[in-house]
């Protein structure tokens, strides 16, 4: 049997693609990681490094800018020049940068590092699953993704109790230089395993205009979406770049129909089975975005949980889907994927509205039960909904398909944080001003009372337990912080329960959706009806090229 170079000849044709798999799932647990833990660390960074808020914010939002933006431009760049070759300078490039940024002197210094991660993760996302899909037949491609998933799951539990524990225990900067043996180890394991791959098909992109119109266009919306929540949504700069958005993309379109090779294949936007699990995607990441920040808060401002606690707390659920997950992408030959999704979607949305159960002294028993049923729900999510991507065209264009996904997740995560936060603050504001408990308080009180009254009321992340620190550096010490406290953390469940129901429905919405838009046909076809029909399609173009 042959050998590919490297690991003294251990791999094989036969384990080739396990190794490949490893290689991919290293990178990826990297890059979801970093973005967690940072989350966790920006408090200890705001102090350290004299931040802003809108400083703060982008130290999140030009890794998620920059990541949302690049990826199809980065699944197309894989495909014709190799997806290896890519997915390596995206490892190199995360990996440098995570050093330097754990160097950093000043915020601006930071912001830049963490634009330049996000251009590492635009190659290590996609063509992670591209690999993948290269290396593994598609009646196996399910498995793979399964534990694809499991593992981006892993890292997702670990992030916030990382974050926690390097928080606690540890300096800031650790919170990057923890990436460097993890990208040192994932750069090794693919050069010395991974076979090449790219597409072969003599229709690889050529789109250099497409390319810059689908690229503005995501950069435009996703930026709007990440600013509305600070700025608001009838902001005058806000509705520019989403009209800039709204005219790019027709552009693009009509670019994209008239161009012999085009960036991004229309056609497959015609498979109902690809847009289908797109909207999955987008759906999924709108709700775990917008929901965790409400719950991170709910936990720490409303209960007092500490960084590391929060974390924790979340392990049930990731428990259930590294069970589960797996166990669903095994499943996906034997049942189709749009069982699969429409449970999932269905379990995840009952899961989410099970969060109406907590309250403001509501014991963590009460969020038991929601966080196992949603991560059951999810275990039958991602797999699926990945393979029906990657299955649904031409294994030569999986890094321009993958790229799509993930561009379409991120977007869908920025759209969560701004309009569910959008909607929770309304409620949160609505409710703490108009609050009969809170005019009594008020009645007569110091101007320095009203002065913390209306900095609680601002914005939801300010309710529950914070108003102790600021009451104390206001020198407020009476009955009234524990009024001002009690109506804050109840306008925080106000604000968090319109949220969730929100997400809760419109996931169940989504579920039947998926229903009737997924194809199990085109998903589970076998290995070599696939190969037949893209070997007759290349051939094909190759004739109407000639």
């Amino acid at each position: 049997m042959a050998q590919v170079s490297g690991l003294n000849g251990r791999v094989t044709d036969g384990n080739a693609k396990w190794f490949t798999l490893i290689a991919a799932c290293f990178a990826l647990f990297m890059a979801l990681l970093d973005n967690l833990v940072v989350n966790i660390a920006l408090p200890t960074i705001s102090r350290e490094l004299d931040a802003t808020t809108t400083q703060l914010q982008w130290v999140v939002s030009a890794y998620t800018l920059v990541f949302a933006s690049l990826q199809i431009t980065a699944g197309g760049l894989g495909d014709r020049f190799g997806r290896k070759s890519w997915f390596l300078a995206g490892l190199a490039m995360f990996t440098i940068t995570s050093f330097i940024a754990a160097f950093s002197n000043s915020m601006e210094m930071l912001i830049i590092m963490r634009a330049l991660q996000g251009l590492g993760a635009a190659f290590i996302m996609p063509l992670s699953l591209s690999l993948i899909s290269a290396a593994f037949p598609p009646e196996e491609r399910g498995k793979a993704v399964g534990i694809w998933s499991a593992v981006s799951v892993s890292s997702l539990a670990l992030g916030p109790i990382v974050g926690g524990a390097i928080v606690e225990y540890a300096s800031w900067e650790w919170i990057f230089l923890i990436n460097i043996p993890i990208g040192i180890m994932a750069f090794l394991v693919t050069m010395a395993t991974v076979r090449e791959s790219r597409d072969e098909s003599g229709t690889v992109a050529t789109d250099i205009p497409g390319t810059i119109l689908i690229t503005g266009f995501i950069a435009s919306l996703t930026w709007g979406l990440i600013e509305a929540g600070e700025r608001g949504w009838t902001d005058s700069v806000i509705l520019l770049a989403f009209a800039v958005a709204a005219i790019l993309l027709p552009i693009f379109i009509w670019v994209e129909a008239n161009t012999e090779r085009p960036m991004i294949p229309l056609e497959f936007f015609r498979s109902r089975t690809f847009t289908g699990a797109n909207i999955d995607s987008f759906m999924i990441a709108f709700l775990i975005t917008g929901v965790s920040f409400f719950l991170t808060l709910y936990q720490q401002n409303v209960h007092g949980f500490s960084a590391i606690k929060t974390g924790l707390a979340l392990l049930p659920m990731v428990v259930v889907m590294m069970i589960f997950s797996p166990i669903s992408g095994s499943m996906i030959n034997k049942l189709g994927p749009r069982r699969l999704l429409s449970f999932g979607m269905s379990v995840t949305g009952v899961g989410t509205l099970l969060l109406l159960l907590t309250g403001t002294d509501s014991s963590y028993w009460y969020l038991l039960p929601a966080f196992l049923v949603i991560g059951l729900g999810m275990s039958f999510i991602w797999a699926p909904m990945t393979t029906a991507v990657l299955n649904s065209v031409p294994s030569d264009k999986s890094g321009v398909a993958s790229a799509v996904n993930g561009s379409l997740r991120e977007i869908g995560t920025a759209f969560g944080v701004a309009l569910l936060g959008t909607l929770a603050n309304r409620a949160y504001q609505d409710h703490f001003r108009n609050s009969d408990e809170l005019r009594d308080t008020l009645a007569d009180a110091p101007d320095s009372v009203a002065q913390l009254a209306g900095v609680i009321g601002s914005g939801m992340n300010y309710g529950g337990h914070v108003v102790e620190a600021i009451a104390t550096e206001l020198g407020i010490s009476d009955d009234r912080i524990a009024t001002i406290q009690h109506v804050s953390s109840e306008a925080f469940m106000k604000g968090m329960d319109r949220s969730v129901i929100f997400s809760g429905v419109a996931m169940l919405a989504v579920a039947v959706l998926s229903y009737f838009m997924i194809d199990d046909e085109i998903v589970i076809k076998s290995a070599e009806q696939r190969q037949a029909e893209e070997e007759a399609a290349a051939a094909t173009a190759l004739s109407a090229a000639d």
